[in-house]
């Protein structure tokens, strides 16, 4: 009888620590769908497609207060500080920054231009099928 229950309480445990283990796993891979979820809407690219006009309207503030940062430090009369590899980092990252502002610009009007020939498009054809 003993033995019975010994066994009995092995089963259980074995199936408890499996259960666990499931949840576990489950637990996992909820987590990494959340993960990626957050990152995949975190993206840059994401952030740009979902909101185009204050993206274009922020990378055209930052370029502003960055060129103008360059001329007043430029202006100044200090020789160093914004000359040579900063200088240099500053005028990259406000072109790949104003690359990316137009790309992204240029890419909403066509989405949004394509979508308005497709409406147009199957207004044009509904209108027809009534006339037929």
């Amino acid at each position: 009888m003993a033995k019975e229950k010994k066994d009995d309480l092995k089963e259980k445990k074995k199936e408890l620590q499996a259960e666990l283990k499931r949840i576990q796993d489950e637990l996992d891979d909820s987590l990494d769908e959340v993960r990626e979820d957050v990152s995949h809407s975190l993206r840059p690219s994401e952030i740009i497609k979902k909101y185009p006009l204050p993206s274009v309207g922020v990378s055209v503030l930052l370029g502003f207060l960055l060129s103008h940062s360059n001329r007043s430090a430029s202006g100044s009369g200090r020789s160093g500080s914004r000359n040579g590899f900063t200088g240099l980092l500053f005028s990259e990252l406000k072109k790949i920054a104003t690359k990316k502002a137009i790309n992204a610009a240029t890419d909403y009007i066509d989405e949004f231009i394509d979508g308005k020939k497709e409406e147009a498009l199957e207004n044009l054809n509904g209108t027809e099928r009534d006339g037929d």
